[in-house]
């Protein structure tokens, strides 16, 4: 059967409706559930991983429409087909559900020829995307090992010639080094970046001095101009890790635009629970309109060679903006024209509570 073994959640706040797609869909071998809010579908969704397509209706009750529930199945469930469902056939929403994620969009009354059609395509793009990714994550654990052989030999020719090498050696083993630290940079976020979209990765957080995981990630980085406001704390409940690679990756994109001879400055400051960062240059600027726009993978779909007015950014962004979200906070842009200057500057949250109860623990052991 055309349906057979496949896993369809309908979401529609019509029972009948609910009713009468899942009695058509059983008869053509689907397995079918419905939920009758986008809370309760989602619910649903948490419990039964395996589902292949969600069928979702545009226009649910109000306080969670059907794009909004769109976007939180995308974020929970990458490989999880979505068709939306209305009873406005209109380009403007189909456009729409589809930049949202939607594989396709149907209107009412539900046509069973043309999902049994789309079910094979949803079908093929979910198996695509998984074999991409595993394709993605095998290619770049591939990569290391030449990696690793190329800064093996380079320390080693670094090395034997150590004690009598020219001024434009040093210079060029420094720009090897550097190369080398860029390459094994986009190899990490690559694989992150497809590990938190799984959501195969979480924040480990573990308590840290922030001053001084400041400090010593960013020796190797110069210019740059460091301020730590009076009242940070002591320590911080994060991940260091994703912290050290946010700030390094921000860091060094900063020092690609500024004005040469110019520090990019940086700022470490307590806002409430949270940390903010901000790392800001001189020498560029980012249009308001593509401040969203330059986290996203995707962007060099959009924008010829991955570049905004000349300025290419590369998965370094996305994959910050993803670490910052795992570790409880946001990112975003500021950007002046006139200067030119442009400024990211980034939040995480400090569990202060836990840190709290570890010292409690600690107190009382002794």
């Amino acid at each position: 059967m055309v349906g057979s073994g496949v896993h369809v959640l309908i979401i529609d706040d019509e029972l009948s409706i609910c009713m009468g797609v899942c009695n058509l869909l059983e008869l053509n071998g689907y397995r079918t559930a419905y939920a009758l809010s986008g809370w309760d579908g989602l619910e649903y969704l948490d419990i039964n991983p395996d589902v292949d397509i969600v069928l979702l209706d545009v226009n649910l009750s109000p306080g969670f429409n059907g794009l909004e529930v769109l976007r939180e199945i995308k974020d929970k469930q990458k490989y999880v087909q979505v068709i939306m469902f209305t009873s406005h056939d209109t380009l403007e929403i189909g456009l729409e559900s589809m930049k949202r994620g939607a594989l396709d969009f149907m209107s009412k009354p539900f046509n069973e020829k043309v999902f049994l059609k789309l079910t094979n395509l949803a079908l093929e793009r979910k198996h695509l995307e998984q074999i991409q990714d595993l394709y993605l994550e095998i290619v770049v654990h591939d990569l290391k090992n030449p990696l690793q052989i190329v800064s093996g030999s380079f320390e080693m020719l670094k090395y034997g010639i150590d004690q009598n090498k020219s001024d434009l050696q040093e210079r060029m083993f420094e720009t090897g080094k550097m190369g080398i630290r860029q390459i094994e940079t986009m190899i990490n976020n690559i694989l992150t970046i497809s590990r938190l979209e799984k959501k195969a990765m979480t924040a480990e957080n573990q308590q840290f001095s922030i001053q001084e995981q400041v400090e010593s990630s960013l020796q190797l980085f110069q210019p740059l101009k460091i301020e730590f406001d009076s009242d940070l704390p002591q320590v911080i409940y994060s991940d260091k890790d994703l912290f050290n690679r946010v700030l390094t990756n921000l860091t060094s994109n900063a020092l690609r635009f500024v004005t040469p001879g110019d520090p990019v400055e940086i700022s470490v400051e307590k806002n409430g629970e949270c940390i903010l960062v901000s790392v800001t240059n001189n020498g560029s600027f980012i249009p308001e309109e593509c401040r969203t726009e330059i986290f996203d993978k995707f962007i060099s779909i959009r924008k010829n060679n991955n570049m905004i007015r000349g300025q290419n950014f590369g998965l370094g962004l996305t994959f910050s903006k993803m670490a910052v979200e795992a570790m409880g906070g946001e990112i975003w842009v500021e950007s002046e024209n006139l200067t030119p200057s442009t400024t990211f500057k980034f939040t995480i949250k400090n569990d202060v509570k836990r840190i709290s109860r570890q010292l409690k623990d600690s107190f009382n052991s002794c």
